[in-house]
């Protein structure tokens, strides 16, 4: 296995340091400064560079390898995991979206990913896929004559998991429905109020007439609009 870069890096700042470490490597893995199945420089070499203390960084490293991203061997060294274990999207998801600064991050993220979910389905969907998601608006509308803003959430929600599925990427599916866990209370509240009640249902149609129609031109209105009440809320 290759050892993994030693270049100097950037001295840790005193705030959550262990969490900071954990984010700082993960960052350092993602961006290839640390390679798959690669060696981790040894204890001595990363608190020497990050100004850390021995306790702060073995601390980290028991989160990262908790997280299935590193593999501690005991008497050789650390290394990243040439496997990353599934569950691990979710944790290093949720960490992220919980370190957005600010409301219009979060809105920029759900705006990206809706629009690249809208594309993605577009040229894969099926007709059975697109019943789904039509029999799903009716439910919604339904529940939503019927008050039942509890059933009206819950079709919300399983309306945003059939478009997802009907990507059909593997990889992006697995982000996809880890940020829209992440994300579910906030979405559901916005269910609960009267104005999004009658609205949802209409969104949700514009979208799946984008889709049936192959309209890219519309993609990024049609999403920007179905999110103007949730906007305003976060």
């Amino acid at each position: 296995m290759t050892e993994a870069k030693k270049d100097s890096l950037p001295p840790i700042g005193k705030e959550s340091i262990v969490q900071q470490v954990v984010t700082r490597i993960i960052d350092l893995i993602t961006n290839g400064h640390y390679k798959v199945g690669s060696k981790l420089p040894n204890e001595y070499e990363l608190i020497k560079e990050m100004q850390i203390s021995r306790n702060s960084l073995r601390e980290a490293m028991k989160i990262l390898e908790a997280m299935g991203i590193v593999e501690i061997k005991r008497g050789d060294g650390t290394y990243v995991c040439s496997q990353i274990n599934p569950n691990t999207f979710d944790k290093v998801i949720y960490s992220l979206i919980f370190d957005l600064s600010t409301s219009s991050e979060l809105l920029e993220l759900r705006q990206v990913l809706d629009e690249s979910i809208v594309r993605l389905v577009i040229t894969k969907i099926t007709s059975e896929e697109i019943d789904a998601l039509e029999q799903n608006i009716r439910n919604m509308r339904l529940a939503i004559n019927n008050n039942d803003t509890e059933a009206a959430e819950e079709y919300d929600y399983e309306f945003h998991m059939l478009l997802i599925d009907a990507c059909k990427n593997t990889f992006f599916i697995r982000i996809a429905k880890g940020v829209y866990q992440i994300l579910k209370q906030s979405i559901g509240e916005n269910i609960h109020l009267e104005r999004v009640n009658s609205l949802a249902p209409d969104y949700h149609e514009v979208i799946v007439e984008c889709i049936k129609n192959k309209d890219y031109t519309k993609i990024s209105e049609v999403v920007s609009n179905s999110l103007l009440t949730w906007r305003e809320r976060i």
